[in-house]
Formats: C-alpha cells, structure tokens, sequence
C-alpha cells in the first residue's frame, strides 16, 4: 500500500509539489483565456444587459474582470518561477533552509491559489446570473409583445 510522504507540516514530496505546480499553471492558463471568454459574453449581450437595466452590474464585472486578468498574469509568473525551482527539493542533500523556505513558499502560494480560485468561481456564477436573466428578460418581453 502505498501513502503519501509529507511530514507533520502537510508538505509533500518534491513530485506532488511540482505536480501542484504543473496543475496550478495549467488552470492560471484556462483561467487567462476563460477571462476573455466572460468578457465576450458580457459584451455580446449588450443589449439585454442593457433592457433589463444591468448595465452597472456588467460594467462593474468588467471592470472586476480586468483586475481578475491582472491577478492571474501575477500568479502565473509566480507559479512559473516556483515550478522552475522544485529542482532543488530533488538534489540528495541534507535538508537545510532552502528546503524549507521553498517548501513555505509553497505553502502561501498554495493558500493564494484557493484564495484566487474562490473569489473567481463567484464572479463567474453573478456574470452568468447576470446573462441569464438579462436573456431571460429579453424573451419575456419579447413574448409580452406578442
């Protein structure tokens, strides 16, 4: 049977802290071009955002989208730098305060990616609640009106 290798501080073996960080830029890259994504659905619904009187709501998404895309570039190069830098945990030494530098290091950059990930996830469900009852609004008037 096999168990995972960490110690009394839930660090792990140097694999599944490069393995995090694999994970990590993956989804930073998906986040990057899920941004854009948002911001183009907003925008293309323009004019039910408009009729059912959402506009500040986008605009605010907007605007919290930007920051958004500024966070993630931040975290994208941190993770890259950290996923570089997993090599030292695999030299055969003695451990020494590299090691555990690099191994808080990961620690906080672990506690901003759940930060990141949460504050994202929200965002994403109220611009999606925002297009879908701007659309919903839409047909309801457009069957009113028949």
């Amino acid at each position: 049977m096999s168990t995972k290798a960490s110690n009394a501080y839930g660090w792990e073996s140097p694999d599944i802290i490069h393995k995090y960080s694999v994970i990590w830029h993956s989804r930073l890259s998906f986040i990057l071009k899920e941004i854009e994504f948002l911001k183009s659905l907003l925008n293309n619904n323009i004019f039910p955002i408009v009729e059912s009187h959402l506009t500040n709501k986008a605009e605010q998404y907007l605007e919290e989208l930007s920051e958004l895309k500024k966070e993630v570039s931040k975290l994208l190069q941190d993770v890259s730098m950290h996923k570089n830098g997993v090599k030292i945990l695999f030299v055969k030494h003695e451990p020494n305060q590299n090691d555990w530098d690099y191994k808080h290091e990961h620690r906080k950059l672990m506690i901003k990616m759940h930060e990141f990930d949460s504050k994202y996830q929200i965002i994403k469900k109220e611009i999606f609640r925002v297009v879908k009852d701007a659309i919903r609004h839409q047909k309801q008037k457009r069957i009113a009106s028949l």
